[in-house]
């Protein structure tokens, strides 16, 4: 349906006084972008030459009638007395910065070729500025339908700024709720207004909170799944497995470590053999509020989400302790070692020591405070399998370089990682 004609036409109609104030270009242009992908350049010369077109024809309609089209135009659509006052104050200012750049100012960009006729700008000039802004304004269209038509996951950067907006939704939806409730107490002038917008803002976080880990914590679990499935098929070498797990899906947060191995078809048996417990998750497991509740008052809180490869962990662990400190690991399949051949699953151990307030996974909420010094768990985890169960073999690998705790890093390591599989 956007092919051709109608790309021109829906293009000259984006442009054209009074009916661009109804039909909205960015389909089109975005339409020619998808085409341009595809090696099809007819449609971008189709929009700009609409554009063009249109931009000419609002001139002379403006040059022609002047004035008095413009209060009929008024009258017939009152929404435009603002872009046209607006419009006129900035020709009288800076004309030509207006006439270059008015599709970039939004509603303003509907009347500026009006305008520009109406003041009697010379033809020459406002072709020459209108051109230009005529190419800036379709060319950013055009461009969003070829990253669109050609995958935005292949870029990195537009994608994980896509990523960080998507998982920081709820923190953004509370922000606009604060603010707008703040503008509109100014607005009216309401008493103790602060602590009114302090107050509103303080409950829309803690419904982000609620919202986040009772609502939309577990909605991942199926896409998580099928990538656990996939990755439990790969083979792959083990210094080339990331050893970085994150408090959310985007790059942003800092890293915690992975520095366990186990060799074997799961490692639960292993966990429970030693006296550890299993844990509830946020992403694996459909809890409720009263669950969370009962878990607390057991010593045994959810997990909170840790993501290696933008998967949540498929299982987690605690060893007995309270509610401030725990030893806790958290474990994911990695696939099959391209060495021996075996199914391999990686853990990041570590201690969780107090409370504290940190940025996760979108939110900004209370959870535990990781001790950086990890190695110290990982070789109190050796000692203890060396302990409680011989029959295992416990090994220290050189795998990764080491960590020194910065910006980037909530954990510092010699970069050795505890191997354990069956003798």
């Amino acid at each position: 349906m956007f092919e051709g004609f109608s790309l021109f036409v829906g293009a000259l109609l984006d442009a054209l006084i009074g009916p661009n104030l109804f039909v909205p270009g960015e389909p089109f242009l975005i339409a020619a972008g998808y085409q341009l992908h595809q090696g099809v350049i007819s449609g971008v010369i189709a929009v700009l030459l609409g554009g063009f077109i249109g931009d000419q024809a609002s001139y002379f309609i403006g040059r022609k009638f002047g004035m008095p089209a413009q209060k009929k135009l008024i009258q017939w659509q009152p929404k435009t007395r603002r872009p046209i006052a607006r419009c006129r104050h900035l020709m009288a200012k800076k004309g030509n910065y207006v006439l270059a750049f008015s599709r970039l100012l939004g509603p303003v960009a509907w009347v500026v070729p009006f305008i520009a006729g109406t003041q009697k700008v010379t033809w020459q000039r406002f072709t020459l500025f209108s051109s230009i802004g005529l190419v800036l304004g379709v060319a950013q269209f055009v461009a969003w339908g070829y990253l669109l038509s050609y995958g935005v996951e292949r870029f990195p950067m537009i994608a994980q700024a896509k990523l960080i907006a998507t998982e920081h939704l709820p923190s953004i939806i509370a922000i606009c709720i604060s603010v707008a409730f703040y503008l509109v107490g100014r607005k009216l002038r309401w008493r103790f207004m602060f602590a009114k917008f302090t107050a509103v803002f303080a409950l829309s976080m803690l419904y982000a909170n609620y919202a986040h880990f009772f609502f939309y914590a577990d909605d991942y679990q199926q896409e998580a799944n099928t990538k656990t499935e996939r990755l439990a098929q790969t083979e792959v070498a083990p210094q080339n497995v990331t050893f970085k797990v994150y408090p959310g899906k985007s790059s942003i947060f800092d890293a915690q470590a992975v520095n366990v191995f186990y060799y074997g078809e799961n490692p639960r048996n292993l966990m429970l053999e030693l006296g550890w417990i299993e844990n509830k998750t946020f992403s694996r497991n459909d809890l409720e509020f009263l669950d969370y509740i009962r878990l607390l008052k057991d010593n045994t809180p959810p997990v909170s989400d840790l993501y290696w490869n933008d998967i949540p962990q498929e299982m987690a662990f605690q060893l007995p302790g309270n509610l401030m400190r725990r030893s806790h690991i958290r474990w994911w399949q990695a696939g099959i070692d391209a060495v021996n051949k075996q199914k391999f699953w990686v853990g990041a151990l570590s201690y969780d020591d107090g409370l504290q307030l940190t940025p996760y996974s979108g939110i900004v909420t209370v959870l535990h405070s990781v001790d950086p010094n990890v190695d110290a768990e990982r070789d109190k985890f050796a000692a203890q399998i060396s302990e409680q169960l011989p029959a295992k073999q416990v090994e220290l690998a050189l795998l990764k370089q080491p960590v020194y705790l910065d910006e980037e890093h909530d954990y510092y390591t010699d970069g050795r990682v505890l191997l354990v599989s069956d003798r």
